[in-house]
């Protein structure tokens, strides 16, 4: 999910002309919180610097405010908690213990929350609590806040995307492609759009639209290897074998160590019918290494590892291999490995129909 990074301008209320007397006496504590905040705001950028500026805010709601200086402080407390919230969000993406980056995340989406309870209008912080929502799997409420802040500002592309992104996960594509279409609208060089609506015009089987919206993402980012390896796949689906090698080798060239590339290459090198194409060396090789690069264990990648590994010849080890990724499969790929572990039991490889 994609985080929002903004600044907003909070006007610095009049200072005091005719006041009542209560307000009088509190009115030099206040002009000097109002200086303070107004001064830090201009250049907080860290966790701390925005807590300050929350205590600030906090201490002046203790006093007797004109009605200016407490729309004041409660927009610069807002913003000033979403901020803080941004800030949290970013060292829990940065934190590799995940105790840590449970503890942050809590943190974060906190802050969102009492950044919106205090100014419900406020998109940005709209936009980050779904994003915080979407990140701890409530992705249900999650869609509400993207509704919610497209609906109060519908022209800031991430809250599309983002939006776009859980309708993909759940398997709604046709929303998936609007709402990623609409945040190409948006910003048209947006690289990542374009592979993300690329992946669901695939999944609806609007192959010509995937390619082209792959290849578009590759013109805008031509150094970004997820353009070619996404691209790779869809050739590769389609039967365009040598195509989709080019755009794995690019892919590779690109980032040496990206599994997924190695994997989706090492499958064609392979399974691929056409005997001019495999390579059971490189094949096995690249399997490996994939499989090898992943944390847990993976069905697709253990596939493409028993797979390289019959066509190697290694019929015994392409068992145990397809026989992990059974276990680990989820329906229908599951019976897909079955099928495959029938040839390696009587010592044939898996080749992909000829298309």
């Amino acid at each position: 999910m994609r985080a929002i990074l903004l600044t907003i301008s909070i006007a610095l209320p009049l200072l005091f002309s005719c006041l009542s007397p209560a307000l009088a006496d509190d009115s030099e504590q206040i002009n000097a919180l109002v200086r303070s905040a107004a001064e830090q705001s201009k250049a907080a950028k860290s966790e701390v610097e925005y807590a300050a500026i929350i205590s600030i805010c906090e201490e002046a709601q203790t006093l007797t405010l004109p009605t200016e200086h407490e729309k004041y402080f409660h927009q610069l407390q807002a913003w000033a908690l979403n901020k803080r919230g941004e800030a949290l969000a970013d060292k829990a993406a940065a934190a590799t213990d995940p105790a840590d980056v449970a503890k942050l995340d809590e943190a974060a989406l906190a802050d969102f929350d009492a950044a919106v309870k205090l100014q419900p209008k406020l998109a940005t912080a709209v936009h980050n609590r779904g994003v915080s929502l979407a990140a701890a799997g409530k992705s249900d409420e999650a869609i509400k806040d993207f509704d919610l802040a497209i609906s109060l500002n519908p022209n800031y592309p991430n809250s599309w995307f983002n939006r776009g992104e859980l309708h993909y996960q759940a398997g709604r594509m046709r929303q998936a492609i609007s709402d990623y279409s609409r945040a190409i609208q948006l910003k048209p060089t947006d690289a990542g759009a374009f592979n993300s609506r690329g992946n669901a015009q695939y999944l609806s089987e609007n192959y010509q639209a995937a390619l082209a919206d792959f290849g578009q993402a590759i013109r805008i980012a031509p150094s970004d290897p997820l353009g070619y390896a996404n691209r790779a796949d869809a050739y590769s689906d389609l039967g365009y074998w040598e195509r989709g090698l080019q755009d794995y080798r690019k892919a590779i060239q690109l980032d040496p160590e990206l599994a997924r590339a190695k994997q989706g290459m090492a499958w064609v090198l392979a399974t691929c019918p056409q005997s001019n194409v495999r390579d059971a060396d490189l094949a096995l090789r690249y399997a490996a290494e994939a499989a090898a690069q992943i944390e847990t264990p993976d069905a697709r990648y253990l596939d493409t590892l028993a797979a390289a590994q019959a066509n190697f010849g290694q019929f015994d080890e392409a068992v145990k291999t397809a026989e992990q990724a059974k276990t680990i499969a989820t329906e229908p790929h599951a019976i897909q490995v079955e099928e495959r572990l029938q040839l390696y039991r009587t010592e044939q490889p898996f080749r992909e129909p000829a298309r």
